[in-house]
């Protein structure tokens, strides 16, 4: 059985599942190169497709995450007026509510929206059922069918989608059940959204920031709390007892991508003068901590649940995570690692897939290395395209840790790419941990971004314990914890103003050449940790192919670029 996933929207993108196996996902925004792409991801279906060696018309079904009534997969799959009122009726039982699509539909196809010749999409097969997924059931699948658990509580949290914007479900032996979902006058991430924007960063981007600069801040300095009152929603007994209006929460967009602004964000931006920035960032931080730390309480009691699955963009917040991880209140916690709507086309696709198939099983991943690969032949063409100065390694492994250990900071660009907004190993800019001005020294001279924002270690899981605080094995950076006290000036440049870290946990099985690069930094170093990020600059998607790394490479202050058996030099 083949399902493809598809989102349209904030971070779209695709996926593909054949008989119940991930083949591939990945986000729109790779391939076009605009950051949070929310147009139509016809280049990650072609890989996908490609992927799994597949035609379009071999697909059993389509799994879209997003409006079942959007005009974009109307033009997407090339349907006629027909075919896609058909599917909206499939999708949609209730007539007053299709009666009401169709006529909204009718007023916007008035101007014909179709593609030239030169632009080329997908036909439908006759055989291939669309099938729409419920915003957050596909988070809810995310969580669930990647967390190895038969019988588990999941969550998801996020801003806002198809009207939800929290929910708590059962799943059990391969089944996804609601339990209760709530609106957006009980949104958790429209809230510190809200206080992002105040901020002056991007709504769906920039609380990484606002999570990042909250260690900097004392929210004990902050007096005015009435405002944090009135826009963060409170709950009791898992109702809402105090809900949020936020307004016409309206957006701007901007090269296919949307920036969303809330009406109200003027006034934090006053306290936000008044207060200090990073002293807002702590106040939003330990609210949102304090809030759905009790919200997740709550519910686990009430349902007497051991395992806990959680998505959503809220679940990004690596801050809030460890919260969860450290109050110990289930035995068992999985994060979805692209916990966004980045991560909605797979969620949809396993909802299908896992209701589609014989044996109803989850299945805990090790890895989300579900991305395009480039072998050596066509690497090294495209160096020598460009006149390049480079040479093969023979040991690839070997010199980029020596390069590390010689404090250079290098590109590395090795096998399949990662889905979601972490490096983890396969595109990723690398550095020494070891010295504190390395941080300072990446963010100005190759990410280019503000001095506050803190770098991750990936570590070797056999040395993890000498170095973190920690008893959950994470290999994706979705969990903060605590870095021990007589290793903070061993790795001061991946241990942030808090005396955390963001780590990584590499296994030797998972990812071997990346696990051999740290192990020969460990033997030159004594160190079993490198500075890890993405290879990005700020405000750019992670390289993609080695067209990409290459241009990141001379466009930034990196020292030499580690891509396939080849290393590539400016000099």
């Amino acid at each position: 059985m083949k399902t493809l996933g598809i989102h349209i929207g904030h971070d779209s993108g695709s996926s593909l599942i054949i008989d119940g196996q991930i083949v591939a996902d990945v986000s729109e925004e790779r391939f076009v190169r605009i950051k949070h792409y929310a147009g139509l991801p016809v280049n990650s279906i072609n890989f996908c497709l490609a992927a799994g060696k597949i035609s379009f018309e071999e697909l059993d079904f389509i799994a879209v995450s997003g409006e079942i009534a959007d005009l974009k997969l109307k033009t997407l799959l090339n349907l006629s007026d027909e075919d896609f009122d058909r599917i909206i009726r499939q999708n949609l039982p209730c007539q007053s509510i299709r009666k009401k699509l169709k006529g909204m539909i009718k007023d916007k196809i008035v101007y014909r929206e179709t593609p030239p010749l030169y632009l080329k999409f997908f036909h439908l097969a006759p055989k291939t059922k669309v099938i729409k997924v419920d915003h957050h059931l596909s988070h809810a699948a995310s969580a669930y069918y990647t967390s190895g658990y038969q019988d588990c509580m999941i969550i998801t949290c996020d801003g806002v989608g198809d009207g939800t914007s929290l929910a708590v479900w059962n799943g059990s032996r391969g089944t996804i059940m609601e339990i209760k979902r709530y609106g957006t006058s009980g949104s958790f991430g429209w809230f510190y959204s809200l206080v992002t924007e105040a901020l002056g960063w991007w709504v769906g981007d920039g609380e990484g920031k606002t999570m990042g600069l909250a260690p900097y801040g004392d929210r004990k300095t902050v007096l005015d709390k009435e405002i944090f009152v009135h826009y963060l929603p409170r709950y009791q007994n898992g109702e809402i007892a105090k809900g949020t209006d936020f307004g016409a929460v309206k957006y701007f967009k901007e090269f296919d991508a949307f920036h969303w602004h809330f009406p109200d964000a003027g006034k934090i931006k006053k306290v936000v003068d008044r207060y200090g920035a990073e002293n807002i960032a702590a106040e939003a931080q330990d609210l949102l901590e304090e809030s759905l730390l009790g919200f997740v309480r709550y519910w686990v009691k009430k349902e007497g649940a051991r395992n806990l699955a959680t998505a959503g963009g809220v679940f990004l917040n690596v801050k809030l995570n460890q919260k969860i991880i450290e109050d110990n209140i289930v035995e068992n916690y999985s994060i979805f690692p692209n916990a966004g709507d980045a991560g909605l086309a797979l969620g949809a696709a396993l909802s299908v897939s896992q209701g589609f198939s014989k044996e109803n099983i989850t299945q805990k991943i090790d890895h989300i290395y579900w991305g395009p690969e480039y072998g050596n032949e066509e690497i090294e063409s495209i160096l020598k395209e460009r006149n390049l100065r480079y040479r093969k390694a023979d040991n690839i492994a070997q010199e980029a840790a020596r390069a590390l250990a010689d404090q250079k900071i290098i590109g590395w660009f090795q096998g399949k790419m990662e889905s979601g907004p972490r490096a983890l190993g396969g595109r990723s800019i690398l550095f020494d941990p070891g010295k504190p001005e390395n941080k300072d020294i990446i963010n100005m001279r190759v990410k280019f971004r503000e001095p506050f924002r803190p770098f991750c270690p990936s570590i070797m899981e056999e040395y993890a314990h000498e170095y973190l605080v920690t008893n959950y094995k994470d290999r994706y950076m979705i969990t903060a914890c605590k870095v021990k006290d007589e290793k903070r000036n061993v790795i001061p440049a991946v241990t942030h103003v808090d005396g955390t870290c963001r780590p990584q946990f590499i296994s030797r099985q998972i990812n071997k050449r990346f696990w051999e690069l740290l192990d020969n930094f460990r033997q030159y170093t004594g160190v079993p940790v490198i500075l890890n990020t993405s290879f990005n600059i700020k405000g750019e998607p992670i390289v993609c192919s080695p067209r990409d790394a290459i241009k990141c490479f001379f466009d930034t202050g990196l020292d030499l670029l580690f891509i396939g058996d080849f290393i590539v030099s400016k000099y």
